[in-house]
């Protein structure tokens, strides 16, 4: 069993010295035969430093790609253009894994002969107590999903208000011929540079479920995200929901849904929206109402106009 280990990196040397630590105190088993790919994605501070200590003294086997065009979906698919591992596994920089991840990847698919892909849960590390006012169901603004229910991915009904949520990228094993046939990542989504947008991980995911793909939530396979104290402004907050609509509008045009539409997008977004303005009494109702809109609108936006370039002369 060979696993690819691939950890984009943007500017954040400091977490990145964490992680790869973290990666080399886990317990990898013996009949596992683990590679790790560091992408350096144009970094501009001492990360190719930090990287090449690294690669100087451990154990493991380490190497690093750099890669100039700027976005975490780049810098993902050259990465597995340059790798051939029967597993790729992919993780952030900002994370640390448990010490018995590798083992739970082993076991995992080695009992499971059937199983294309696995996801776990992502534990928040604060820098600072989370502050009272954050909404529930706006998580990802953190990367914070302890779910530690073991269950199949599956599409999520709003009929019935189920289903397993999402395979995170940051926490995600897929075997590579089923990785193969949903790839390239989008390049216009996930995070680039300092810009927020996210979606990439969701798109490959509704990918993997056309496909029939099996995938378990296992929730062994822990992660532990740190979560600085300038994500947790509201103002960051705001930020993230945009850049998160516009990247679930622009998916609307790869993936159709099965709720009515509304100008191109679910029309129970519209529904939420107002009845979060109208419900909204406290405080923190308040700032969740906001974040509905937003998220509304941004998807809109992204759905017709992101990654068009509208307002550029057409070519003679």
């Amino acid at each position: 069993m060979k696993l690819d280990l691939i950890v984009p990196t943007y500017n954040r040397s400091a977490l990145l010295s964490k992680c790869l630590s973290s990666i080399e105190q886990a317990v990898v088993p013996a009949t596992m035969t683990l590679s790790v790919l560091v992408v350096d994605n144009n970094c501009t501070d001492d990360t190719a430093q930090v990287i090449s200590d690294f690669i100087k003294q451990s154990k493991l086997s380490i190497r690093s790609l750099f890669v100039a065009q700027p976005g975490k979906s780049a810098a993902l698919n050259r990465a597995l253009s340059q790798t051939d591992g029967d597993l790729v596994g992919l993780i952030d920089d900002d994370e640390e894994i448990d010490p018995a991840w590798f083992a739970v990847v082993h076991r995992e698919f080695l009992d499971n002969p059937g199983l294309d892909f696995i996801g776990g849960p992502c534990y928040p590390s604060w820098e600072i107590p989370a502050p009272t006012w954050i909404p529930e169901d706006f998580d990802g603004a953190i990367c914070s999903i302890p779910n530690t229910k073991r269950e199949r991915f599956c599409s999520w009904d709003y009929e019935t208000n189920t289903g397993s949520g999402m395979l995170m990228g940051g926490n995600a094993v897929i075997r590579r011929p089923v990785l193969n046939r949903v790839l390239p990542y989008p390049e216009d989504l996930g995070k680039i540079g300092k810009k927020i947008r996210s979606g990439e991980d969701e798109v490959i995911y509704h990918r993997l479920l056309a496909l029939n793909a099996f995938g378990i939530r296992v929730p062994e396979l822990i992660v532990y995200h740190w979560i600085p104290a300038d994500r947790l402004t509201k103002k960051y907050y705001r930020k993230w929901t945009v850049g998160r609509g516009i990247s679930v509008g622009y998916q609307y045009r790869e993936r159709s849904f099965e709720e009515d539409s509304l100008l191109g997008i679910p029309r129970y977004m519209f529904g939420n929206a107002i009845r979060s303005v109208l419900t909204a009494r406290s405080h923190k109702q308040r700032f969740r109402s906001q974040l509905i809109v937003l998220d509304c609108f941004a998807a809109l936006y992204g759905r017709h106009f992101y990654g068009r370039d509208l307002w550029r002369p057409a070519k003679k």
